[in-house]
């Protein structure tokens, strides 16, 4: 796995460590060790997954779901590295 510059350098983790370690969990389907690890990461992989079939069939309501899409992933990630600053 590749490290983090931003924990190399300064010894804190930053707001997206943990996501590879989710990614592989979430492919081995431990769904529950994956939001753990990095809670934003499934809601930022259905955007993702979301945003190209909008861009082609271009929804009713699409642009609100990956605003939303958008708002809550971020939103997970900030919580969880204010979380992970607060009890480390």
């Amino acid at each position: 796995m590749l490290t983090c510059l931003i924990k190399d350098t300064t010894g804190h983790d930053c707001p997206g460590c943990g996501t590879q370690r989710a990614f592989f969990k979430l492919i081995e389907g431990e769904l529950l060790e994956s939001f753990f690890l990095q809670p934003g990461l499934i809601p930022f992989i259905f955007l993702i997954l979301f945003t190209p079939f909008h861009l082609k069939f271009m929804f009713k309501n699409g642009s609100k779901i990956i605003l939303f899409l958008f708002i809550f992933s971020t939103s997970l990630t900030m919580i969880n590295f204010a979380f992970k600053l607060i009890t480390i």
